[in-house]
């Protein structure tokens, strides 16, 4: 993703992170995002605690509709706010994805170990065939994750977008 970093090529993250310094204190940067959500229609957003999450409106949003989450820290380097995001998936469909790979991962161990005992025994197993139907399945998933991640492109932008635009020039550093 160009705005996380220079050339940035990491094919295989699903979910991107970017991180930021600001020269505002935690409750400025919590205020700054609170006003521009107010004055931005496109996007929605909500505070728990110290992190931020901005979301798209319900009426645009689909299955696939990202969600940024700024998580405000205070920079142990200096004065200002270290600021971590991270653009994915809604929690429901990131943990369904992490359900369904972590199903097939406990599978094909105890298959895959139930297979080779009875390989090693002399026995045929059928149940060798654990270990490369996991392996297409779990490719599977991942291709279908980032086609969702594909879909819900065009609604990261604004995301992204409204982050930048609210914190404007005092953004001193970008990780």
């Amino acid at each position: 993703m160009p705005f996380n970093k220079k050339e940035h090529k990491n094919l295989i993250e699903i979910r991107p992170r970017f991180r930021l310094i600001t020269t505002f204190e935690i409750p400025e940067v919590l205020k700054i995002l609170q006003d521009s959500i107010r004055l931005d229609d496109t996007v929605v957003g909500k505070q728990v605690h110290d992190i931020f999450y901005l979301d798209i409106p319900i009426n645009n949003r689909h299955y696939w509709s990202p969600e940024l989450r700024v998580s405000l820290e205070k920079n142990e380097a200096g004065e200002g706010t270290f600021i971590r995001c991270v653009i994915g998936p809604r929690h429901s469909v990131w943990l369904m994805f992490i359900f369904i790979c972590g199903f097939l991962s406990v599978m094909t161990l105890f298959g895959g170990m139930y297979g080779l005992a009875q390989w090693n025994l002399g026995h045929g197993s059928g149940w060798l065939w654990c270990f490369p139907i996991a392996f297409v399945l779990i490719m599977g998933v991942y291709i279908i994750a980032k086609l969702g991640q594909r879909t819900g492109r065009d609604q990261m932008l604004p995301l992204i977008s409204v982050l930048y635009h609210a914190l404007g020039d005092h953004i001193t550093e970008r990780k």
